[in-house]
C-alpha cells in the first residue's frame, strides 16, 4: 500500500464519525452549525441559502442536510482533501516535476481515474 493511499483510508475511516457529528448538529443547533463545522474540517460544505423562503432554497437545504449525515458523502469528501494535502505536500518538498507526483498518477492510474 502506498502512502497516498494508506493516507486517504486513514481520513476516509473518519467519514461516520463526521456524518453521526453533523446529524447531531443538526438536530440540536440546526444547520448553519452543520455546514460551519464542515468548512472547520476543510472541506467545501454543500451549497444552500440559509435565509431564502422559497420551495427551492427548502429543498436545498434539506439535500445538504442529507449529505452532511451522509457516511458515503463525507468519504468522497474526505478522500479527495487527503489527495489534495499529499499533492500539496510533494510539491512543497520538490518531489512534483511534471504536472503530478508520480505517487498520484500511479494511484490514479490503478483507480482508473481520469
Amino acid at each position: 500500500m502506498s502512502e497516498l493511499e494508506y493516507l486517504i483510508e486513514q481520513e476516509q475511516a473518519h467519514a461516520a464519525l463526521h456524518a453521526n457529528h453533523c446529524s447531531d448538529l443538526i438536530k440540536k443547533e440546526g444547520l448553519a452549525s452543520a455546514l460551519l463545522y464542515c468548512q472547520l474540517q476543510g472541506i467545501d460544505p454543500p451549497q444552500c441559502s440559509l435565509k431564502a423562503e422559497s420551495s427551492n432554497a427548502r429543498m436545498l437545504r434539506e439535500k445538504a442536510a442529507r449529505m452532511l449525515s451522509d457516511i458515503r458523502w463525507w468519504e468522497r469528501r474526505l478522500g479527495t482533501k487527503a489527495g489534495r494535502d499529499f499533492e500539496y505536500q510533494q510539491i512543497l518538498n520538490g518531489k512534483v516535476t511534471n504536472i503530478i507526483s508520480d505517487e498520484s498518477l500511479e494511484y490514479d492510474l490503478t483507480k482508473k481515474r481520469r
